[in-house]
């Protein structure tokens, strides 16, 4: 989330407000509610690209963690394998 609080706005009110909110998703964080619990957040393209990357790589950070200690095969010998 962002350095700021977020903005929460329940759901019922959120439709006449969309396009504001949407930009305001460019700065801070905004979260839709329903019946008063966290239902849905608005997120910018951009965030929501940062947000990808970051997943992508701590899940890449995660697989060469867990690859540690298996056994490697050289490329050259994979390549010969594949007769290239």
């Amino acid at each position: 989330m962002s350095a700021l609080l977020p903005t929460i706005v329940p759901i019922s009110e959120a439709k006449p407000r969309l396009a504001s909110l949407v930009d305001k998703s460019s700065t801070e964080d905004v979260i839709l509610t329903r019946r008063g619990r966290a239902a849905a957040v608005i997120v910018s393209v951009q965030r929501y690209s940062d947000l990808l990357d970051r997943i992508e790589d701590a899940e890449d950070a995660l697989a060469a963690i867990e690859a540690e200690g298996e056994e490697t095969i050289p490329a050259e010998e994979v390549y010969a394998s594949l007769g290239l």
